[in-house]
């Protein structure tokens, strides 16, 4: 059979009732695969994704062919799912280097979204913040894109109307009591995930920590290097250089280490505790653990 019949056999498959991906087409897209390799970094807002997808992908290209991919079907809001036919795409062409496609959305770990990243055997990286600062670190995103003249999604804080149509007193609540929802749901639905992994014997995601981004630069690209493309090694000066290269490009690239805990002093003790009230079912201890609590 060749690529072009095999192509379009996978893309005329259908899910299964349950939304998962049948057994042959994952046998399928298997064995056909060039030597690429796909990464996804599901980080939630705010916690320094645009910095690290720069600099692996400086990184990477040391081996590949690299580049930035959203991976979903459109870049519309902060709910994505990694789009079928695009990853397949990015599972089977062949170059004259292998390709390494760095994704990064924010997304949730819905089964048929993991069964599409498990079947093409994407990496998946993860990173935690403590959800005070990285709630003020949003809500100065958008104030600063209004005080600029333009616009952002404001789907985390939307709370039946956009996050620009609301009062300062309405902005806060929203703040206090919709965002969190979301970062909850994330941490809550990607633990679960992990535990499924490591019960099952699967890959688990690798969890990074803001605080490692904004101490350790280096040592934490050294660890998504060492996760999502363990048959090369890459030295401190190739790591140094990524790094270096990745702040070169002021309009993409934006890292704003901010001060750490500023989030505690910006909310009373009532609107931290709303906050905290909303995160822990997402599981409390392991929260504590990701500095996210």
């Amino acid at each position: 059979m060749s690529i072009y019949e095999t192509v379009y056999k996978l893309m005329v498959s259908l899910p299964s009732a349950d939304g998962e991906i049948h057994e042959p087409v994952k046998a399928a897209i298997r064995s056909a695969g060039a030597r690429n390799r796909q990464i996804l970094l599901s980080y939630p807002p705010k916690v320094g994704g645009t910095f690290m997808r720069t600099a692996l992908i400086h990184l990477l290209g040391k081996h590949y062919k690299a580049g930035l991919s959203r991976g979903s079907y459109a870049n519309c809001d902060h709910s994505r799912d990694p789009y079928f036919p695009l990853l397949l795409n990015q599972h089977l062409v062949k170059g004259e280097r292998p390709q390494a496609t760095v994704m990064h959305l924010h997304m949730y770990p819905n089964r048929h979204a993991t069964d599409i990243l498990e079947v093409f055997g994407v990496s998946v990286v993860l990173a935690s913040r403590n959800i005070f600062d990285a709630l003020v670190s949003l809500r100065d995103m958008h104030e600063k894109a209004q005080a600029d003249g333009r616009r952002m999604d404001a789907a985390l804080l939307h709370s039946g109307r956009s996050y620009y149509e609301m009062s300062a007193d309405e902005r806060r609540h929203s703040l206090v009591h919709i965002a969190p929802l979301w970062y909850a749901r994330f941490y809550g639905q990607w633990l679960d995930y992990q535990r499924r992994c490591l019960a099952e014997g699967r890959p688990a995601p690798l969890w990074l920590k803001y605080e490692q981004l904004r101490t350790d630069p280096r040592g934490a690209l050294a660890l998504i290097a060492a996760h999502v493309d363990p048959g090369n090694a890459y030295s401190q000066a190739e790591l140094d250089a990524a790094l270096a290269t990745s702040l070169t490009d002021k309009e993409s690239v934006r890292l704003n280490k901010g001060v750490a805990g500023r989030g505690e002093a910006f909310f009373s003790d009532e609107e931290k505790q709303a906050i905290r009230a909303i995160l822990a079912p997402a599981g409390e201890e392991a929260l504590v653990e990701l500095g996210v609590l």
